[in-house]
């Protein structure tokens, strides 16, 4: 019985039911039908990275690698602030989901979407004194050489016309996951990587474009994802209600529902700001020790990405659910849903953490010869491998919390724990590194997201005792 059929709007019927006909149940069933599509929707994001690497370790220009891998860094740094879009939507319209309110989560679309675009529109608009500004940082203490920096500038220049594109598709991100429609971003996200891979093919192995043609199929595949998620918004309007039903333009701009959302959005875009900094400063930190071990760390982090976002399902199993609980009007019945929510997520996303371990301790060498050239790279990246098998186990626990303090729309603590967490991680990173190299260097990006799960851990009951508040 879904959690729709248990719901009763008072009378006999609700009175006289027994108590456990009409306990709120989350089963492992409903959130592995959340869970799966947005795992394999939030898994192939990393995958165009890795099918990046290796289309270029096809061509005769393998050391682009490096240089997509810097130009990559401009634009993680840039989307990652920004993903406070997709968090910040899902959240609000979870919650509006679970007091059935059609009109705000369509507002909540609206708004999300606005931002995004017209974020996208100002980064086109600033595009010279950001890439200048960009290169300038990536350069600076770096052994990279000048030519890998001139194919990253053609790279920048190149994708930063998607931005607009890519931004509003956030908003239509979040929206599909909080609707429960996890089948719809996943789509999406197929559809994207499938056409990424083929014009990766023709423009990088085919016609030998390097950093460029990398460029080029990105930017085309994220123009195309926008239009289909218009598209399947389009469907997903039209079974909740019609296209022309629930729609109050006034509320869109309603002042308390903006004061919230900007309010929210600002805190999570600080911790993605500084979620973004920290990667960009441990691609910018392996530049240190020269090409071969800045192309090297690119292919590890396409997998380590991979892992924390194939992980990430449950992560947006848990939005859904901790979202829906909190707009319920029934608390009590809510909280044990709740409560029902973390529990199992935990405990699926945990499963699926040792899998991908022994998953990579058993086909890492695979892996490697599959993304990297023969010689001084692939050598490079077995030597660090290990760091990529213990990775599932720890970013688990900082994803999945990450979930569910996005559902409760908890961002003041998001933000917090970033704080604290960068702030050790940056001093860990520059005494690691230079104690043990690259393998230092390493250790201090896995002790950051430890660091992150446990101050959130920290703040969890804050979200159960919303429930009796």
């Amino acid at each position: 019985m879904t959690w729709r059929t248990q719901r009763f709007k008072g009378g006999l019927l609700g009175v006289f039911m027994p108590f456990a006909a009409r306990k709120p149940v989350v089963s492992y069933q409903e959130i592995l039908r959340l869970a799966w599509p947005a795992s394999v929707a939030a898994s192939v994001t990393p995958l165009l990275g890795a099918v990046d690497v290796w289309a270029l370790a096809q061509s005769s220009r393998p050391l682009d690698i490096a240089a997509v891998g810097l130009g990559s860094v401009i634009f993680s740094l840039a989307y990652w602030t920004f993903g406070f879009i997709r968090m910040s939507v899902a959240g609000l319209t979870a919650q509006a989901a679970g007091a059935e309110d059609e009109p705000e989560a369509r507002a909540a679309l609206i708004r999300g979407a606005a931002i995004g675009a017209g974020i996208g529109i100002l980064l086109l608009l600033l595009q010279w004194p950001i890439g200048a500004l960009s290169f300038h940082l990536l350069g600076a203490g770096s052994e990279a050489s000048a030519e890998t920096l001139a194919h990253s500038r053609i790279y920048f220049d190149i994708r930063i016309w998607g931005a607009p594109f890519a931004l509003a598709s956030y908003a239509a991100f979040g929206w599909f996951s909080a609707r429960g429609r996890t089948d719809y971003l996943m789509a999406v996200s197929i559809f994207m990587t499938a056409l990424n891979i083929g014009l990766d093919y023709w423009f990088v192995v085919g016609l030998n474009m390097g950093a460029a043609g990398v460029a080029w199929g990105t930017l085309v595949a994220e123009v195309s994802g926008f239009f289909i998620s218009i598209a399947l918004i389009v469907l997903l309007l039209a079974d909740n209600g019609g296209l022309k039903a629930h729609w109050r333009v006034s509320e869109f701009w309603n002042a308390d529902r903006i004061a919230r959302t900007i309010s929210i959005n600002v805190d999570i875009f600080i911790r993605t700001l500084l979620l973004a900094f920290c990667f960009a400063w441990f691609v910018q930190r392996g530049g240190a020790f020269g090409d071969v071990t800045l192309a090297a760390n690119q292919a590890l982090l396409q997998l380590f990405l991979f892992t924390g976002l194939a992980l990430d399902g449950t992560a947006i199993a848990a939005e859904t659910l901790v979202g829906r609980a909190l707009g319920a009007r029934d608390k009590i019945m809510a909280q044990d849903r709740y409560h029902q929510a973390v529990r199992k997520t935990f405990i699926l996303s945990s499963l699926a953490a040792i899998a991908f371990g022994v998953f990579y301790w058993l086909t890492g060498d695979a892996l490697i010869a599959l993304l990297t050239p023969s010689g001084p790279i692939r050598l490079a990246t077995q030597i660090h491998m290990p760091w990529v098998i213990i990775s599932p186990l720890i970013v688990v626990v900082g994803f999945q919390l990450d979930g569910i303090f996005i559902g409760a729309t908890r961002s003041r603590e998001m933000r917090d724990s970033m704080i604290i967490s960068t702030m050790i991680f940056i001093p860990a990173s520059l005494w690691l590194a230079g104690q043990w190299g690259n393998q230092g260097l390493w250790a201090a990006f896995s002790l950051y997201f430890l660091l992150r799960a446990a101050t959130l851990g920290v703040w969890l009951p804050r979200i159960g005792r919303l429930f009796t508040a």
